[in-house]
């Protein structure tokens, strides 16, 4: 199973190559500003098709972004894309920007979601520092347990909803969790609120 995954994570690595550098996002983005590749993808730690990105710019107007919008939308046809303020919102643990979520099917069933945010020099180099100190902590003895549980994981109705992948980096990297079943235990500890 190890190896399985492993492979797929170079599978949907490479789906998502399709999807940045064929269709064109990686260009539509750069248009309004610098993408910077993230989470799973940048961690080599893909268990599904969702795909992080940051795009850095500190001149974006609300037209712009929704101008963006359009873009992504006409080059996709996505099923649904949802925005974010969080530049108003600030919702304790997102990242300070404007967001598309798009999502190119239903997720739960395998289809693509791409994470766009839209966010200043300063929080970009933030966010980037946090995946930068996750990456430097990953060896093989982590890699492993970290692909068995997020792949164990991502059809939970409770992911995203009560925690995130950052739990699950989390656990391993730092409380030693090495199965999904210490892992449910580690949940029970933490206790997070409902995010919508």
């Amino acid at each position: 199973m190890n190896k399985d995954l492993v492979h797929s994570n170079l599978l949907l690595k490479h789906e998502a190559n399709g999807l940045l550098f064929e269709k064109g996002l990686f260009n539509i983005l750069s248009a309004c500003g610098t993408p910077h590749l993230s989470g799973s993808y940048a961690l080599d730690l893909m268990t599904w098709r969702d795909l992080d990105i940051y795009l850095q710019t500190d001149h974006l107007t609300m037209n712009d972004f929704f101008a963006l919008g359009a873009a992504i939308a006409n080059a996709f046809e996505p099923v649904k894309m949802s925005f974010r303020n969080e530049l108003l919102a600030q919702t304790p643990g997102l990242p300070t920007g404007l967001y598309w979520g798009v999502y190119l099917g239903n997720e739960k069933a395998g289809a693509w979601k791409m994470d766009i945010w839209a966010v200043s020099t300063p929080e970009c180099e933030r966010l980037l520092e946090y995946c930068s100190g996750i990456q430097q902590k990953l060896t093989p003895e982590v890699v492993l347990p970290i692909l068995d549980i997020k792949s164990q994981c991502w059809q939970d109705p409770a992911y995203r909803r009560i925690y995130s992948s950052t739990d699950i980096y989390d656990a391993v990297l730092l409380h030693n969790v090495r199965d999904i079943d210490e892992f449910k235990k580690y949940l029970n500890t933490i206790r997070k609120p409902t995010q919508s």
